[in-house]
């Protein structure tokens, strides 16, 4: 199994402000995805070869496939954050976590302020979201960050 990278709530908020573009974006066109697919569908599947419905058709298809694309760049622009991805529509997203020595998701909605407020184990999903209080908010365990003199001593080149 690929390493996952575990996120204090601390760390996990510090990345909401870009998370929350990326996530509008995808809520967004995947919204002009589904409107696309319902034009292209209420042109109905046979069409003369040819016609303006044919042209219609065809730029519908285009789009569709274009916004595909865009979705698919920003999912794996949040997958390289280690976000994850799990509703287009309502922009749900999960971090992984530790807290009491087990997985868990740190939860956020789009619809959501740029506060964590609510974690759940990695099996129970949004309806076994659970309060992030201030009395547990402490125990999310991420990664440790590099110091700053680790960071510098990595960048520079050995003698």
């Amino acid at each position: 199994m690929a390493s996952i990278k575990l996120f204090t709530v601390e760390q996990a908020e510090r990345t909401l402000p870009l998370v929350r573009r990326v996530v509008a974006d995808i809520v967004s066109a995947y919204t002009e995805h589904q409107k696309t697919h319902q034009e292209r569908s209420a042109l109905g599947s046979k069409i003369n070869p040819g016609s303006v419905s044919e042209e219609q058709a065809f730029a519908l298809e285009r789009r569709m496939h274009a916004l595909e694309a865009e979705i698919l760049r920003y999912h794996e622009e949040l997958h390289e954050m280690s976000v994850e991805l799990k509703d287009y529509r309502t922009g749900l997203i999960d971090f992984y976590s530790r807290y009491e020595d087990r997985l868990v998701f740190l939860c956020w909605k789009l619809d959501e302020n740029e506060r964590l407020e609510w974690w759940h184990d990695l099996n129970t999903g949004f309806g076994g979201r659970t309060p992030i209080t201030a009395a547990n908010r402490a125990l999310f365990e991420g990664h440790p960050q590099p110091s700053k003199a680790n960071q510098q001593q990595r960048t520079q080149s050995p003698k």
